[in-house]
């Protein structure tokens, strides 16, 4: 199986850690910033780092881009080099182009220049936050459709040491469990900021028993969520 191959332009917060998240999920990573400091500290953690402009279409020209899986541009301070980044991308013919948004005339151009692929991580980490706040007992949630999302939740003291058949999450609350994950290796004082380490059970069966702990990947509607969160 071929890797897949990307390039990430711009190494902000963002840039940074979707180049080191995409080499740890096994992909080939050119990751590409003007400045030398960001290049030190990322060179090891990616196959490829280069400090460059790349406003400078001949210095793009030089490593082959068109033929990457896909390039994202997340270049975040201002949006004139993230413009002509894109344009001199398209020039070169890059086959996918994905551009982080910094505002609504970015968007406004981007979408001009034809680029469907917007990425905005801020809006994205405030929907998130604000689920937390809203509905406590949420860890992450991922919108499916307007209606239906998949929501990670800490499993409710209430279900510890029930069955799947004893909690009828389907019939009560039209929630689907998708699956469980379970505690594997919990951090300690020494450890601190690692992160927890969790398997997952699988398609879990009816007889399935939740554990303290678990986190229960849950499918259907918000409100149905909350109804199912807040029951005593």
């Amino acid at each position: 199986m071929t890797n897949k191959k990307f390039c990430v332009i711009g190494l902000g917060y963002f840039g940074l850690n979707l180049a080191m998240r995409l080499t740890e999920a096994g992909a080939e990573v050119l990751a590409i910033d003007n400045q030398q400091e960001k290049i030190d500290d990322i060179a090891d953690k990616v196959t490829h780092a280069v400090c460059m402009d790349t406003t400078d279409i001949r210095a793009l020209q030089s490593f082959g881009l068109q033929d990457m899986d896909a390039v994202i541009v997340a270049i975040g301070e201002g949006f004139e080099s993230s413009i002509m980044t894109t344009a001199h991308l398209q020039e070169i013919g890059v086959k996918r182009i994905l551009n982080r948004v910094t505002s609504t005339v970015h968007e406004r151009l981007l979408k001009l220049m034809n680029i469907e692929e917007l990425l905005v991580p801020e809006a994205e980490a405030a929907s998130h936050l604000a689920h937390r706040l809203m509905i406590p007992g949420i860890i992450e949630s991922f919108e499916i459709t307007q209606d239906y999302s998949i929501f990670e939740i800490e499993a409710p003291k209430r279900t510890v040491g029930k069955t799947l058949l004893e909690l009828n999450m389907r019939k009560d609350y039209s929630l689907n469990l998708v699956t469980i994950k379970r505690l594997k290796q919990k951090r300690g004082l020494l450890t601190k900021g690692e992160k927890e380490e969790y398997d997952v059970i699988g398609v879990p069966s009816p007889e399935t028993r939740i554990n303290k702990a678990d986190i229960l990947i849950l499918f259907g509607k918000e409100d149905k969520l909350k109804n199912f969160l807040e029951e005593k």
